[in-house]
């Protein structure tokens, strides 16, 4: 049996030739989708489509007549809390999240600390956090999301990310929360 693989990259639109002078041209309008119709489509095309980037994303739903932009598509995957996994040949994919979305941005953050945390550790003003294959991102998103004062950002790979912060003190002192984050 073979698998059938779609990269997700579309393909060119066929040349039509230009209307003559006066002929009436076709057009086809496309309806207005809300955002909840977006995001419910979203849902749909990940479950039922292996996709892995939000360009894929984009394409697909276009496809489908629904004309959007890469930040919407990314602030959509942010409130949606889709997970980037790996698949079994290592592949990127988007998965809808598993657990309850807590309300509290401090009991995301434990949650994801406990799950996919493996080290803390300082150097200068950055607090390096070694994670999970495939799981940095999200832990960063939570730790913006606690918009802690001493934050200046984070920046993530994909199994590490940096909290970068003003000087080596507040860099030890939040390496001390997130430990406790992880532990809690």
């Amino acid at each position: 049996m073979q698998a059938v693989v779609d990269t997700g990259l579309a393909t060119a639109p066929a040349v039509r030739p230009a209307p003559e002078r006066g002929a009436a041209v076709k057009t086809r309008k496309r309806a207005v989708m809300t955002k909840a119709e977006r995001q419910r489509l979203i849902e749909t095309l990940i479950q039922q489509r292996e996709i892995g980037t939000q360009r894929e994303l984009v394409n697909a739903l276009r496809s489908l007549g629904c004309e959007v932009t890469q930040a919407t598509i990314s602030r959509d995957v942010r409130e949606l809390d889709l997970q980037k996994v790996r698949d079994q040949l290592g592949r990127p994919r988007y998965v809808p999240s598993l657990r309850e979305r807590p309300r509290d941005p401090e009991q995301a953050a434990r949650h994801v600390m406990r799950d996919f945390v493996r080290s803390v550790q300082v150097a200068q003003h950055l607090v390096v956090v070694r994670c999970e294959i495939g799981t940095a991102n999200t832990v960063a998103r939570q730790i913006d999301n606690l918009n802690h004062s001493d934050v200046i950002g984070t920046l993530a790979g994909d199994d590490t990310f940096i909290v970068i912060l003003a000087d080596h003190a507040r860099a030890q002192r939040m390496r001390a929360y997130l430990e406790r984050l992880r532990e809690a």
